[in-house]
Protein backbone atom coordinates (compact mmCIF):
# COMPACT_ATOMS: atom_id res chain seq x y z
CA UNK A 1 0.00 0.00 0.00
CA UNK A 2 2.81 2.25 0.40
CA UNK A 3 4.19 2.06 -3.15
CA UNK A 4 0.35 2.53 -4.59
CA UNK A 5 -0.33 5.53 -1.98
CA UNK A 6 3.31 7.01 -3.23
CA UNK A 7 2.51 6.65 -6.88
CA UNK A 8 -1.22 8.22 -6.12
CA UNK A 9 1.12 11.61 -4.50
CA UNK A 10 3.23 11.69 -7.14
CA UNK A 11 0.52 12.12 -9.57
CA UNK A 12 -1.30 14.58 -7.92
CA UNK A 13 1.79 16.34 -7.30
CA UNK A 14 2.74 16.38 -11.07
CA UNK A 15 -0.58 17.58 -12.27
CA UNK A 16 -0.61 20.26 -9.49
CA UNK A 17 3.00 21.60 -11.27
CA UNK A 18 1.51 21.39 -13.97
CA UNK A 19 -1.42 23.78 -13.73
CA UNK A 20 0.29 26.12 -11.14
CA UNK A 21 3.12 26.80 -14.50
CA UNK A 22 0.18 27.76 -16.99
CA UNK A 23 -0.62 31.03 -14.82
CA UNK A 24 2.12 33.85 -13.57
CA UNK A 25 -0.23 35.46 -10.92
CA UNK A 26 0.86 36.45 -7.86
CA UNK A 27 -0.10 34.55 -4.30
CA UNK A 28 -2.81 37.31 -3.64
CA UNK A 29 -5.57 36.93 -6.19
CA UNK A 30 -9.36 37.06 -6.34
CA UNK A 31 -11.05 33.74 -5.27
CA UNK A 32 -13.03 32.09 -8.82
CA UNK A 33 -16.44 32.87 -7.02
CA UNK A 34 -15.38 36.58 -7.61
CA UNK A 35 -14.15 36.09 -11.05
CA UNK A 36 -17.07 34.28 -12.81
CA UNK A 37 -19.70 36.32 -10.40
CA UNK A 38 -21.00 33.22 -9.15
CA UNK A 39 -20.94 31.44 -5.68
CA UNK A 40 -22.57 28.08 -6.68
CA UNK A 41 -20.18 24.79 -5.99
CA UNK A 42 -19.30 23.15 -8.91
CA UNK A 43 -17.80 19.74 -9.86
CA UNK A 44 -14.81 19.56 -12.95
CA UNK A 45 -16.45 20.11 -16.23
CA UNK A 46 -19.39 22.63 -15.46
CA UNK A 47 -17.51 25.45 -13.57
CA UNK A 48 -18.00 29.36 -15.00
CA UNK A 49 -15.20 29.80 -17.16
CA UNK A 50 -12.81 33.46 -16.85
CA UNK A 51 -9.35 33.74 -18.63
CA UNK A 52 -6.75 31.94 -17.11
CA UNK A 53 -8.63 29.62 -14.40
CA UNK A 54 -6.85 27.19 -13.51
CA UNK A 55 -8.13 24.07 -12.10
CA UNK A 56 -6.56 20.73 -10.29
CA UNK A 57 -7.63 17.94 -8.31
CA UNK A 58 -7.99 14.30 -7.93
CA UNK A 59 -10.83 11.35 -7.82
CA UNK A 60 -11.26 8.26 -6.18
CA UNK A 61 -13.45 5.81 -7.54
CA UNK A 62 -14.60 2.28 -5.95
CA UNK A 63 -16.74 -0.20 -7.97
CA UNK A 64 -17.74 -4.21 -8.13
CA UNK A 65 -18.34 -6.01 -11.32
CA UNK A 66 -19.39 -9.65 -11.77
CA UNK A 67 -19.03 -11.26 -15.17
CA UNK A 68 -19.85 -14.59 -16.81
CA UNK A 69 -21.38 -17.45 -14.46
CA UNK A 70 -19.44 -21.38 -14.27
CA UNK A 71 -16.08 -21.87 -14.89
CA UNK A 72 -16.03 -18.08 -17.07
CA UNK A 73 -17.39 -16.44 -13.80
CA UNK A 74 -15.20 -13.52 -12.33
CA UNK A 75 -15.85 -10.59 -9.75
CA UNK A 76 -13.64 -7.71 -10.17
CA UNK A 77 -13.29 -4.51 -7.23
CA UNK A 78 -11.82 -1.79 -9.48
CA UNK A 79 -10.12 1.40 -7.51
CA UNK A 80 -9.84 4.25 -10.50
CA UNK A 81 -7.73 7.15 -8.93
CA UNK A 82 -7.14 10.19 -11.41
CA UNK A 83 -5.24 13.18 -11.23
CA UNK A 84 -6.89 16.24 -13.87
CA UNK A 85 -5.78 19.47 -14.14
CA UNK A 86 -8.05 22.44 -16.57
CA UNK A 87 -7.29 25.70 -17.69
CA UNK A 88 -9.00 28.41 -19.57
CA UNK A 89 -6.65 30.58 -21.44
CA UNK A 90 -9.23 32.07 -23.04
CA UNK A 91 -12.98 32.54 -21.64
CA UNK A 92 -14.20 29.94 -24.25
CA UNK A 93 -11.76 27.84 -24.45
CA UNK A 94 -10.59 25.35 -21.57
CA UNK A 95 -8.34 22.75 -22.20
CA UNK A 96 -7.92 19.47 -19.51
CA UNK A 97 -5.45 16.55 -18.77
CA UNK A 98 -6.61 13.56 -17.13
CA UNK A 99 -4.16 10.73 -15.83
CA UNK A 100 -5.74 7.75 -14.17
CA UNK A 101 -4.47 4.92 -12.61
CA UNK A 102 -6.29 1.63 -12.02
CA UNK A 103 -6.22 -1.05 -9.60
CA UNK A 104 -8.36 -4.53 -10.11
CA UNK A 105 -8.62 -6.97 -8.16
CA UNK A 106 -9.59 -10.34 -10.00
CA UNK A 107 -10.98 -13.17 -8.86
CA UNK A 108 -11.69 -15.61 -11.26
CA UNK A 109 -14.21 -19.09 -10.81
CA UNK A 110 -10.87 -20.96 -11.50
CA UNK A 111 -7.29 -19.91 -10.89
CA UNK A 112 -5.45 -17.53 -8.29
CA UNK A 113 -6.81 -13.98 -7.25
CA UNK A 114 -4.72 -11.66 -9.35
CA UNK A 115 -4.02 -7.57 -8.48
CA UNK A 116 -3.69 -5.94 -11.86
CA UNK A 117 -2.12 -2.24 -10.70
CA UNK A 118 -0.93 0.30 -12.91
CA UNK A 119 -1.02 3.32 -14.93
CA UNK A 120 -4.08 3.61 -17.17
CA UNK A 121 -4.69 5.71 -20.16
CA UNK A 122 -4.62 9.40 -20.32
CA UNK A 123 -6.75 11.61 -21.88
CA UNK A 124 -6.51 15.25 -23.58
CA UNK A 125 -9.61 17.35 -23.90
CA UNK A 126 -10.59 21.00 -25.26
CA UNK A 127 -13.92 22.64 -24.07
CA UNK A 128 -15.40 25.72 -26.26
CA UNK A 129 -17.75 27.99 -24.99
CA UNK A 130 -20.80 28.01 -27.62
CA UNK A 131 -23.18 30.12 -25.60
CA UNK A 132 -23.96 32.09 -22.80
CA UNK A 133 -26.58 34.63 -22.01
CA UNK A 134 -23.86 37.28 -20.95
CA UNK A 135 -20.16 37.53 -20.11
CA UNK A 136 -20.22 37.63 -16.31
CA UNK A 137 -22.67 35.72 -13.85
CA UNK A 138 -24.10 33.70 -16.73
CA UNK A 139 -27.42 31.91 -16.00
CA UNK A 140 -27.14 29.73 -19.39
CA UNK A 141 -24.12 28.07 -20.43
CA UNK A 142 -23.50 25.38 -23.55
CA UNK A 143 -20.19 23.56 -23.93
CA UNK A 144 -18.84 21.31 -26.79
CA UNK A 145 -16.12 19.28 -26.15
CA UNK A 146 -13.62 16.78 -27.90
CA UNK A 147 -10.60 14.91 -26.83
CA UNK A 148 -8.50 11.98 -27.20
CA UNK A 149 -7.69 8.68 -24.95
CA UNK A 150 -4.00 8.08 -25.70
CA UNK A 151 -2.06 4.56 -25.42
CA UNK A 152 -0.42 5.95 -22.28
CA UNK A 153 -1.39 2.12 -20.32
CA UNK A 154 1.10 -0.37 -20.14
CA UNK A 155 0.51 -3.93 -21.28
CA UNK A 156 0.69 -5.67 -17.44
CA UNK A 157 2.12 -9.41 -16.96
CA UNK A 158 1.50 -11.61 -14.27
CA UNK A 159 4.31 -13.56 -11.90
CA UNK A 160 4.54 -15.58 -14.68
CA UNK A 161 5.37 -13.35 -17.61
CA UNK A 162 1.93 -13.67 -19.36
CA UNK A 163 -0.21 -10.79 -20.26
CA UNK A 164 -3.37 -10.12 -17.83
CA UNK A 165 -6.60 -10.62 -19.90
CA UNK A 166 -7.38 -7.24 -22.43
CA UNK A 167 -10.16 -6.45 -21.03
CA UNK A 168 -8.85 -6.55 -17.72
CA UNK A 169 -5.28 -4.36 -18.51
CA UNK A 170 -5.24 -0.42 -17.33
CA UNK A 171 -4.73 0.00 -20.97
CA UNK A 172 -6.53 -0.01 -23.97
CA UNK A 173 -3.72 0.36 -26.89
CA UNK A 174 -5.77 2.23 -28.33
CA UNK A 175 -6.06 5.76 -29.76
CA UNK A 176 -10.00 6.50 -28.95
CA UNK A 177 -11.21 10.00 -29.93
CA UNK A 178 -14.35 11.32 -27.80
CA UNK A 179 -17.40 14.34 -28.08
CA UNK A 180 -19.75 15.67 -25.70
CA UNK A 181 -22.37 18.56 -25.05
CA UNK A 182 -22.51 20.11 -21.99
CA UNK A 183 -25.99 22.58 -20.99
CA UNK A 184 -25.52 24.50 -17.29
CA UNK A 185 -28.14 26.33 -15.81
CA UNK A 186 -27.20 28.85 -12.99
CA UNK A 187 -29.61 30.88 -10.46
CA UNK A 188 -26.90 32.58 -9.21
CA UNK A 189 -27.97 31.33 -5.26
CA UNK A 190 -29.91 28.25 -4.54
CA UNK A 191 -30.86 26.33 -7.61
CA UNK A 192 -28.43 25.00 -10.59
CA UNK A 193 -28.45 22.05 -12.80
CA UNK A 194 -26.96 20.51 -15.76
CA UNK A 195 -26.61 18.18 -18.28
CA UNK A 196 -24.27 16.49 -20.79
CA UNK A 197 -24.14 13.78 -23.52
CA UNK A 198 -20.68 11.82 -24.83
CA UNK A 199 -19.27 9.41 -27.29
CA UNK A 200 -15.85 7.81 -27.32
CA UNK A 201 -15.20 6.04 -30.69
CA UNK A 202 -12.95 3.09 -29.38
CA UNK A 203 -10.28 1.61 -32.26
CA UNK A 204 -8.30 -1.27 -31.96
CA UNK A 205 -5.25 -1.60 -29.45
CA UNK A 206 -3.38 -4.48 -27.75
CA UNK A 207 -3.35 -7.41 -29.98
CA UNK A 208 -6.61 -6.32 -32.42
CA UNK A 209 -8.47 -6.39 -29.83
CA UNK A 210 -11.19 -3.85 -29.41
CA UNK A 211 -13.10 -1.98 -26.54
CA UNK A 212 -16.49 -1.46 -27.16
CA UNK A 213 -17.81 2.22 -27.87
CA UNK A 214 -19.12 3.99 -25.32
CA UNK A 215 -22.45 6.28 -24.73
CA UNK A 216 -22.67 8.53 -22.00
CA UNK A 217 -25.73 11.03 -20.11
CA UNK A 218 -26.33 12.71 -17.29
CA UNK A 219 -28.90 14.96 -15.69
CA UNK A 220 -28.52 16.24 -12.24
CA UNK A 221 -30.29 19.11 -9.98
CA UNK A 222 -28.00 20.70 -7.09
CA UNK A 223 -29.96 22.84 -4.25
CA UNK A 224 -27.35 24.90 -2.13
CA UNK A 225 -28.84 25.94 1.02
CA UNK A 226 -24.60 27.65 2.50
CA UNK A 227 -22.54 29.25 0.69
CA UNK A 228 -20.52 26.18 1.72
CA UNK A 229 -22.43 23.13 1.20
CA UNK A 230 -24.89 21.78 -1.96
CA UNK A 231 -27.23 18.92 -2.60
CA UNK A 232 -27.37 16.96 -5.76
CA UNK A 233 -29.62 14.11 -6.93
CA UNK A 234 -28.91 12.76 -10.74
CA UNK A 235 -29.53 10.68 -13.39
CA UNK A 236 -26.60 8.62 -15.00
CA UNK A 237 -27.13 6.49 -18.09
CA UNK A 238 -24.13 4.26 -20.27
CA UNK A 239 -24.65 2.24 -23.33
CA UNK A 240 -21.29 0.68 -24.37
CA UNK A 241 -20.92 -1.68 -27.37
CA UNK A 242 -19.52 -5.55 -27.14
CA UNK A 243 -15.93 -5.94 -26.77
CA UNK A 244 -14.88 -7.31 -30.43
CA UNK A 245 -11.72 -10.04 -30.61
CA UNK A 246 -9.22 -9.65 -33.07
CA UNK A 247 -11.08 -12.04 -35.55
CA UNK A 248 -14.37 -9.88 -35.51
CA UNK A 249 -16.43 -11.64 -33.34
CA UNK A 250 -17.89 -10.04 -29.89
CA UNK A 251 -16.05 -10.94 -26.55
CA UNK A 252 -18.68 -12.50 -24.57
CA UNK A 253 -20.50 -11.00 -21.80
CA UNK A 254 -19.34 -6.99 -22.50
CA UNK A 255 -21.90 -4.17 -23.35
CA UNK A 256 -24.95 -3.35 -22.56
CA UNK A 257 -26.79 -0.51 -20.80
CA UNK A 258 -27.01 0.43 -17.24
CA UNK A 259 -28.73 3.55 -15.51
CA UNK A 260 -27.98 4.75 -12.16
CA UNK A 261 -29.18 6.85 -9.69
CA UNK A 262 -26.31 9.26 -8.45
CA UNK A 263 -27.07 11.70 -4.82
CA UNK A 264 -24.29 13.08 -3.96
CA UNK A 265 -23.14 16.13 -1.62
CA UNK A 266 -20.88 19.47 -1.99
CA UNK A 267 -19.14 21.13 0.09
CA UNK A 268 -16.46 23.75 0.42
CA UNK A 269 -14.41 23.59 3.66
CA UNK A 270 -11.95 26.39 2.50
CA UNK A 271 -12.48 29.10 -0.25
CA UNK A 272 -11.05 27.18 -3.84
CA UNK A 273 -11.38 24.16 -2.42
CA UNK A 274 -14.01 21.76 -3.28
CA UNK A 275 -15.07 18.30 -2.34
CA UNK A 276 -17.77 15.58 -3.73
CA UNK A 277 -19.20 12.29 -2.58
CA UNK A 278 -21.47 10.35 -4.57
CA UNK A 279 -23.07 7.29 -4.80
CA UNK A 280 -24.13 5.80 -7.57
CA UNK A 281 -26.89 3.38 -7.89
CA UNK A 282 -27.54 1.07 -10.46
CA UNK A 283 -31.49 1.61 -11.09
CA UNK A 284 -31.21 -0.55 -14.70
CA UNK A 285 -29.29 -2.50 -15.86
CA UNK A 286 -29.71 -4.77 -19.44
CA UNK A 287 -26.47 -6.27 -19.78
CA UNK A 288 -25.27 -8.69 -22.92
CA UNK A 289 -24.79 -11.87 -21.61
CA UNK A 290 -24.40 -12.84 -17.69
CA UNK A 291 -23.32 -9.54 -15.82
CA UNK A 292 -23.79 -7.78 -13.33
CA UNK A 293 -22.52 -3.98 -11.55
CA UNK A 294 -22.84 -2.72 -7.92
CA UNK A 295 -22.62 0.30 -6.15
CA UNK A 296 -20.40 2.65 -7.28
CA UNK A 297 -18.62 5.13 -4.45
CA UNK A 298 -17.38 8.14 -5.90
CA UNK A 299 -14.75 10.99 -3.93
CA UNK A 300 -13.20 13.72 -5.39
CA UNK A 301 -11.32 17.32 -4.20
CA UNK A 302 -10.89 20.26 -7.04
CA UNK A 303 -8.53 23.12 -6.18
CA UNK A 304 -9.12 26.59 -7.66
CA UNK A 305 -5.25 27.16 -7.89
CA UNK A 306 -6.43 31.02 -10.03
Amino acid sequence: MGAHSGRHISLVAAVALAASTLTYAPAARACAACNCGDPTLTAAGVEQPYRNRVRAGIEERYMERDQGDGLTAETTHLLRSTAFGLWTPHPRITVGLLIPWLTNWVTPATGPHQLINGLGDMELSGRVLLFRDRHFAAHHLLWGLAGLKMPTGPRLKDDQGFPYADDDQPGSGSWDPFVGVTYAWFSGALWSAYLNAGYKQTTRGYHGYRRGSIFTGTVAAQAQPWNWGAFQLGLDATWSQADELANGNDMPNTGGTVMRLAPAFVAAPRMDLTMRLAVLIPAYQNWNGVQNEGVQVSFSLVYDIR
